[in-house]
């Protein structure tokens, strides 16, 4: 049974770019194996995340995401059964780009500043497979660094 877990968060003020990025390139190792896919969606202030993948596994990495103090104020917009994935198998991408993000978020809510809380499930989704086109997907290295000879 494949499931889709989208949430949003506000993103802790000491959170880097660069932490960002790890978060990326460790969560593209992790889920891979897991069958699992998704995107982060990261600007200054919030994430939005879709994760996408075997229920088990979906919900481990979830509990994961929720113990992580990079965040705080986690709201699951969705979460359910689905036929088959949104995202391609990448493991995780992101898109970080503020241009990208005010152009899929005017698409979505032509309105305002770029914060999920005023976006129904529907509409995040919406968000989402539009910041899927513009995705930056990490390249694909080993989960442990090999010892030096």
């Amino acid at each position: 049974m494949l499931n889709r877990l989208v949430y949003y968060s506000e993103r802790d003020r000491s959170c880097s770019d660069e932490d960002v990025t790890r978060i990326i390139a460790r969560a593209a190792a992790r889920n891979r194996p897991m069958d699992v896919t998704g995107l982060l969606v990261a600007d200054k202030h919030c994430f939005i995340q879709i994760l996408e993948g075997p229920r088990t596994a979906v919900s481990m990495i979830f509990q994961d995401v929720m113990r992580d103090q990079r965040h705080k104020n986690v709201v699951i917009a969705e979460c359910s059964e689905i036929e088959q994935i949104s995202c391609p198998r990448w493991g995780m991408a992101r898109l970080t780009d503020p241009t990208k993000i005010d152009a899929a978020w005017n698409r979505v809510a032509r309105r305002g500043v770029f914060a999920p809380w005023p976006l129904n499930a529907l509409q995040l989704r919406a968000l989402l497979r539009i910041a899927i086109g513009d995705a930056v997907t990490p390249p694909r290295e080993p989960l442990f660094a090999a010892a030096p000879a």
